[in-house]
């Protein structure tokens, strides 16, 4: 059985954008909503795992009623169960992220940069060389 009041605490401190995320890879294109969890009695293993995911936790946090130990913290600004999830690790998870898309696209353009300089030398090589084995008069 889940732990629906930490599912709906999770998604309510969401921020809009974040929700409509959760929501698109939950359900697809269909019309469905948080409530499909308090609706449904048999919840696939595949919605389950998104939603763990999507919050960065084990699935086993879901579980109504589990036995393992965890903390009591805010996330986004709510207090969900037990669940050891904060907003600063969001923040810093998705900051952390831009970095990494960030230094990918640095080491792009320097990659490009190399190649250019490589292929500048190469012509500059043949230039010259072609200069030094004229014999000179």
């Amino acid at each position: 059985m889940l732990n629906l009041d930490l599912i709906d605490n999770l998604y309510a401190g969401l921020p809009k954008e974040k929700q409509q995320e959760l929501i698109g890879l939950l359900f697809k294109k269909s019309k469905q909503t948080m409530s499909y969890f308090r609706r449904t009695k048999d919840i696939s293993l595949s919605k389950l795992e998104t939603m763990a995911d999507f919050f960065h936790m084990p699935l086993d946090y879901f579980r109504a009623g589990r036995s393992f130990k965890s903390n009591n913290v805010p996330a986004y600004n709510n207090y969900v169960g037990d669940a050891s999830l904060g907003t600063n690790l969001l923040i810093e998870n998705d900051a952390l992220r831009r970095e990494i898309n960030s230094l990918k696209e640095r080491l792009d353009d320097k990659e490009r940069t190399i190649k250019v300089q490589e292929t500048l030398i190469k012509m500059l090589e043949s230039h010259f060389g072609k200069l030094e084995q004229k014999p000179e008069q």
